[in-house]
């Protein structure tokens, strides 16, 4: 277990406590990851069955019309050694698995399966970091076909040529790799993260954070840049040989993101930015998860680097979608736990079906606009926030039963 155990309380239950004649595999399990193989298998299962359903039911964009940020990806998924525009460029682990699977013929395909898996492994990551924050069976099973189903994330289903999905995953399994003390393979889970998307390095606040046992903690400073360096190492020897195109200084694209993104887009149009990247990315989960923030201590500090990613671009649906290992599994604790769990279970559900006035309305889904999922996520979080704070009735006291009195 990690060092700042104390802040996180983990019920001892029936998935979490040892048993006779489960076998050695659940008893592993249990300790591990608590939970035990029927449980995960559950999860696991259900989450493929997600995507798979979405798969179904969403419309494919085809990849010659997506447009955007797509093109780039695409690009270098057809031709990896090509040259690309940067900080796109520097995300090369989906394209460049995509290539060694599909090569030049099939690349497309296999673009899309790796952005589906990759969001079904993202969800069975936030069933796990849901049972080890405290939660029951159910609670983690809602989180993971909750956030599965809102529309920010569903974009990547009906869009599935964004590198995000493989960034997703990578960085909820580091996060549960740190929380479930899984050391040996929390530097690989971390440079794998780095080669999906560089805002890894934001990471390392959060691991130093769960690791500290006080604010200034050398040993856990040491801990954190061995778990990260590798990251730090490996990225940057990757892009040594090649040539890029646009600037390619860290420092630059910063500056960039900062004075032509946020200064031309955001600075004039907050209120739209501020809807935009709260509902439009986990809409009623944010009020669920504070709600329930209690369950994650620590983890919280990951919220620092995700919001770290609005002073350096635009859009913050798809950047604010990374807070939910923490923000959703909170959530999903908080609402299983609640008295009110049947209507919080119905609001869910709502939410889970809103993409579906996207479809029949605008017709289409889009980034960067105001959908009409965002303004009915809006709505279930005010009802949310209703029913979680309402004060909860408890019946009074049956009066004790008359006495009777016998006199001498």
């Amino acid at each position: 277990m990690s060092t700042s155990a104390d802040d996180v309380t983990v019920p001892v239950t029936r998935a979490t406590r040892p048993g006779p004649g489960r076998g050695r595999l659940d008893d592993a399990l249990r300790r591990a990851a608590h939970c035990d193989v029927r449980e995960l298998a559950t999860a696991a299962g259900l989450a493929i069955a997600v995507v798979v359903a979405w798969v179904l039911v969403l419309p494919l964009v085809p990849y010659q019309i997506a447009g955007g940020d797509t093109t780039t990806y695409l690009a270098m998924a057809e031709n990896p050694s090509g040259i690309h525009w940067v900080p796109l460029a520097y995300r090369v682990l989906e394209p460049w698995l995509a290539h060694a699977l599909g090569g030049s013929a099939h690349y497309v395909t296999a673009f899309n399966f790796l952005t589906w898996g990759s969001l079904a492994a993202a969800g069975v990551a936030l069933y796990l970091i849901c049972r080890r924050l405290g939660g029951a069976h159910g609670a983690g099973l809602v989180g993971m076909v909750g956030v599965m189903s809102l529309p920010m994330w569903l974009f990547l289903v009906y869009v599935p040529y964004l590198v995000d999905g493989p960034a997703l995953a990578l960085m909820a399994w580091s996060m549960l790799a740190l929380i479930n003390g899984w050391f040996a393979v929390l530097p690989l889970l971390l440079l794998l993260t780095g080669l999906a998307r560089e805002t890894v390095i934001g990471f390392a606040l959060p691991v130093y954070m769960w690791l500290r046992a006080r604010w200034v903690d050398p040993g856990a400073f040491w801990r954190t840049a061995m778990f990260i360096a590798p990251a730090f190492v490996v990225t940057w020897a990757i892009r040594q040989p090649a040539v890029y195109g646009g600037a390619s200084s860290t420092l630059g694209l910063m500056k960039y993101g900062l004075t032509q993104y946020v200064g031309t887009e955001v600075v004039p149009r907050v209120p739209f930015f501020l809807t935009y990247g709260i509902a439009g990315s986990l809409g009623m989960w944010w009020v669920l998860g504070l709600y329930g923030r209690r369950h994650g201590g620590r983890l919280w500090w990951m919220l620092v680097p995700v919001f770290a990613q609005w002073l350096f671009g635009s859009d913050y649906g798809r950047y604010a979608l990374y807070a939910f290992p923490v923000v959703v599994a909170c959530g999903a604790i908080a609402l299983w736990q609640h008295p009110r769990r049947v209507l919080l279970l119905v609001l869910v559900g709502l939410q889970s079906l809103a993409v579906f006035a996207d479809l029949a309305i605008a017709g289409a889904m889009h980034l960067y606009v105001l959908a009409p999922s965002t303004w009915i996520a809006l709505g279930l979080a005010a009802v949310a926030a209703v029913v979680l704070w309402w004060p909860v009735r408890t019946p009074a006291p049956a009066p004790a039963p008359l006495q009777r009195t016998v006199s001498a």
